[in-house]
């Protein structure tokens, strides 16, 4: 068996994605509030015909597993009879299927019938969780808490911690003042022993959790945070500990077992194998499980099962999509590099379409060259018209890089002529137009992006950089740069260019002020290139030359510098 490479282990990261602690609960607390004994009988009055019989479909939609059909036509009847028991199902159903601004629509609604019903605060607050606004959640699962139903904090924890610091503190602020009222609630308890494990506060965590497991010693999400935080610490071997217990006592809990397996991963592929395998069995229509029990076949150069699952994994282009993107990068890994090519070429659906072809274009031109990479370039947009725009842009790029300006020029102008306002191709046209010295097509091209889109920062920068070295229309050049400046007022291309436009008008001082802060932003070659001249200029030709060589060790070949020598008449200095 070959050893674990490292970059296995970040694929399996990648693909785990968040560690959220919403998902399984939510459905258990759905659940459990539809089974509820407090849930008041629904009054019941006679529909029309036509409410019937769509109602009808809903049911039968329902019985055959059509739930998006089911929830059509339960929404339409809810917005049209107003019904409360039409309503309420079409929060319940929302919520299971995920469409969260249809739950938080009809959660509304049911409060306005139950404004004491702990199941449409439920529902609301996780509607406004998923949707991004923990804090608008909060109060709604406080009141799911005080009526007496299972809250669930640490999924509005989860939410928050995407978020920035500021909001971090005023959710940490109601959780602690909750906890004052509530100090026996183990669902805030978990919410921030969370948060203290995301901010690294690992010790308060645990001490936090440990008390939710002297109360709870099974409950999953506890041992959740405490093996992660355990781990966050170095305490591989204990987190493992705890991790077999929670398992032992949650034998069906997604999250604990495939952290389980991820674990094992680092130290036994065999055991990793025997908890994927289970982790697929139990859950037969998650893909991303079945991917990573693939990569670990293929470790353990279980070449049939590998092939099997992926094969599988076929079956829906969006899965394959992302398996051969998976397998091209391992591929990559491994040096492999028509292997890589092959799988990248697979790689169709969003979104891994973009960086996949990024990453064929790549390896192509390093061992096939520009004219085959064109050609396999031209073969793929053929195939896959609807990734016809970001391929064109790829195929002129590579022309670029070969300074073929004129035949990329003539490539993105066929590009436009069946996508006229797609503002890529134009801009990426611009700056073939500009490498030509055609004026004019910059021009063009720019002020149509300018004119649909005013405050584009990108199109007035390069418009007003063009000006000034294509023509002598230096103040208007210069107005173009300030508009962007405003727009984005850090931007060191935006400042470089208004930089250089100075020294252009014999600013020397100024445009120095300006090139030296776009340089300690960014010493992007071409920024090099003018500070370095203006510097020049002001007599501090010592460090002119500095700037020069940093940014040719950057970009050892670059075209701006060399010219910049040349006009100077220092290309052998």
């Amino acid at each position: 068996m070959r050893s674990v490479f490292p970059y296995l282990l970040i694929i399996m990261v990648l693909l785990s994605g968040c560690a959220s602690l919403t998902s399984e609960s939510d459905a258990e607390l759905a659940a459990d509030a539809v089974a509820s004994p407090q849930a008041k009988p629904t009054p019941s009055r006679p529909f029309p015909e036509d409410t019937f019989f769509d109602l009808l479909v809903a049911e039968m939609a329902l019985r055959y597993h059509d739930l998006d059909t089911a929830l059509d036509n339960y929404s339409y009847q809810a917005d049209k009879t107003g019904d409360h028991g039409v309503i309420t199902t079409a929060a319940r159903l929302a919520q299971y299927l995920n469409r969260d601004d249809v739950a938080e629509t009809y959660a509304q609604q049911w409060l306005q019938f139950e404004p004491e019903n702990a199941e449409a605060h439920y529902i609301l607050a996780s509607a406004l969780s998923h949707g991004q606004r923990p804090l608008d959640a909060f109060p709604h699962m406080t009141k799911v808490m005080e009526l007496g139903g299972e809250s669930n904090f640490a999924a509005l924890a989860a939410t928050v911690l995407a978020r920035d610091k500021n909001e971090q503190g005023n959710f940490l602020a109601l959780l602690n003042t909750q906890l004052e009222r509530h100090p026996d609630e183990n669902s805030l308890k978990i919410a921030k022993a969370l948060i203290l494990q995301y901010q690294e506060q690992e010790v308060a965590a645990l001490a936090l959790i440990q008390q939710v497991l002297n109360d709870e010693p099974d409950n999953p999400h506890a041992l959740l945070i405490e093996t992660r935080t355990l781990a966050q610490l170095g305490r591989d071997d204990e987190a493992l500990e705890r991790l077999r217990y929670a398992i032992d006592q949650n034998p069906n809990h997604k999250r604990l077992r495939h952290d389980l397996a991820r674990r094992l991963v680092k130290t036994d592929l065999f055991q990793a194998k025997a908890q994927y395998e289970l982790l697929v069995r139990q859950n037969p229509d998650d893909s991303d499980l079945l991917l990573e029990l693939m990569l670990v076949n293929r470790e353990l150069s279980n070449t049939d099962e590998a092939a099997q699952q992926l094969e599988s994994l076929s079956d829906t282009p969006a899965h394959s999509s992302r398996a051969h993107y998976v397998l091209g990068r391992l591929a990559e890994e491994d040096r492999k590099w028509p292997e890589a090519i092959g799988h990248y070429e697979k790689a169709t659906a969003s979104p891994e379409f973009t960086p996949a072809s990024q990453r064929l274009t790549s390896i192509s031109l390093g061992i096939d060259g520009a004219e085959k990479t064109l050609a396999r370039l031209q073969a793929l947009r053929l195939r896959l018209p609807e990734h016809s725009g970001r391929i064109y842009l790829l195929e002129a790029e590579v022309l670029r890089k070969e300074t073929q300006y004129q035949r990329g020029y003539d490539l993105l102008s066929s590009a436009l002529s069946a996508n006229p306002n797609d503002e890529q191709l134009r801009y990426a046209r611009s700056l073939f137009s500009e490498r030509l010295g055609n004026l004019a097509g910059v021009e063009t091209d720019l002020r149509h992006i300018i004119a649909r889109d005013p405050e584009n920062a990108t199109a007035l920068n390069a418009l007003g950089y063009s000006l000034a070295n294509l023509s002598s229309r230096l103040d208007e050049a210069e107005t173009l740069v300030k508009r962007a400046l405003v727009l984005e007022p850090e931007d060191p291309a935006i400042i470089d260019s208004y930089g250089w436009i100075l020294f252009l008008k014999g600013n020397t001082g100024g445009a120095i002020k300006l090139l030296e802060k776009a340089y300690s932003k960014s010493q992007d070659h071409e920024i090099a290139a003018h500070f370095g001249e203006a510097l020049w200029a002001s007599g501090d030709k010592q460090r002119a030359k500095t700037v020069w060589e940093t940014g040719l060790k950057h970009t050892p070949d670059s075209p701006i510098i060399y010219d910049t020598l040349r006009r100077l008449g220092l290309f052998n200095e």
